[in-house]
């Protein structure tokens, strides 16, 4: 697929085994529905099987196998060379504009000749989600990855507390779509995983952000009033709430939350289990075959897991630099990195979750 098809595999946010599971699902689904209760199950299912397009693709990265059902793919475009490779999150559009979200950043595509997109402009700016919206001349971007830094910066962030982090929502005044400004960002205590855009159709002067961050709460030593304890036990938690950002159209730079409501109130959650034994054999064999290149693996709540090359990456430049160093890492910086991860991890994660039942969404 391409930079553009890519933004819509939503699948491509879960784990490895899962998204496996998922494409097994719906395959097997396709096939159930065109089975008959006449038919005999093999047969019927076999048949499905042939007739569904979606089955057997070919894999690969720009040449990849497709099915299209009543659409008419028109262009096919790659993206610029800092963005290959990333994850997409959500597309915005402005006239004849296309913003693409991506956690690298976004990119503008202008889309006058849909069968020959052109790229106006790709800002590099690193951070998860990435989910984009537009309003009038101001594009707002979410933000929650705790490597994400103010300005954008490809180095991350490795300090547990850091001035430099941005978790929440950055502002771009779009009023030159190519030269994109960022005018303001709301630092909230979660970030921002995703948002959505509102009106008061009373109130032309300012527009509202809402906003639901899904990561770790900060520390209050980062941003102020950040509390991490259940609302059962402190009111201020800033766990199970949205906050709501008041912006300003003519002012974008005096942007901030203005309310914290606590929609979740009252849910608890659902019965639920661990991972199916297929899932947990299928995520133990890429964990092996991680440990047996040299990955870094750590425990996550008890489970094992797969550090990430840029997660790795970020964390080694912070030892050469502690060491005042410079150039590539070393054996023994990666030595040091795989003594200390679990330790960087645990204080990242924390411990799990108590096993009874808690209010949740």
């Amino acid at each position: 697929m391409t930079s553009l098809e890519h933004t819509i595999a939503a699948t491509l946010r879960m784990p490895a085994p899962r998204r496996a599971l998922a494409a097994v699902a719906l395959a097997t689904l396709g096939a159930c529905a065109q089975t008959t209760a006449t038919s005999a199950p093999g047969a019927a299912t076999s048949a499905a099987r042939s007739a569904d397009p979606r089955v057997d693709l070919k894999p690969g990265l720009w040449d990849a196998g497709e099915a299209v059902w009543n659409l008419r793919v028109v262009s096919k475009t790659p993206p610029p060379e800092r963005f290959v490779g990333g994850i997409n999150s959500d597309l915005a559009f402005l006239g004849t504009y296309v913003i693409q979200g991506s956690f690298r950043g976004y990119q503008v595509w202008d889309i006058t000749n849909p069968a020959k997109p052109a790229l106006r402009k790709d800002f590099f700016c690193p951070a998860s989600q990435s989910d984009v919206s537009v309003y009038k001349n101001l594009l707002f971007v979410s933000g929650e990855d705790l490597s994400a830094r103010l300005d954008c910066g490809a180095q991350g962030v490795s300090e547990a507390v850091s001035k430099d982090r941005l978790r929440g929502i950055r502002i771009f005044d779009i009023t030159d779509i190519a030269n994109p400004r960022n005018v303001g960002n709301v630092q909230t205590c979660r970030g921002s995983h995703t948002h959505t855009v509102l009106v008061d159709p009373k109130d032309s002067a300012n527009v509202y952000v809402y906003i639901s961050g899904a990561g770790p709460v900060r520390s209050d030593r980062e941003l102020a009033g950040c509390v991490d304890a259940s609302p059962e036990k402190d009111p201020n938690s800033a766990l199970f709430r949205i906050e709501v950002i008041k912006v300003p159209v003519a002012h974008p730079e005096q942007a901030a939350i203005v309310s914290s409501p606590r929609i979740f109130t009252g849910l608890t959650g659902p019965r639920s289990h661990g991972e199916a034994p297929e899932d947990r054999a299928a995520q133990q064999r890429i964990v092996d075959s991680a440990r047996r290149a040299g990955g870094f693996i750590v425990k996550v709540h008890g489970e094992e897991q797969v550090a990430g090359p840029n997660f790795v990456r970020t964390q080694l430049d912070s030892i050469v630099k502690a060491r005042g160093g410079s150039g590539a890492p070393t054996g023994a910086d990666s030595a040091k990195l795989r003594a200390d991860m679990q330790l960087v991890m645990n204080r990242i994660f924390g411990p799990p979750p108590a096993p009874t039942a808690r209010p949740v969404p």
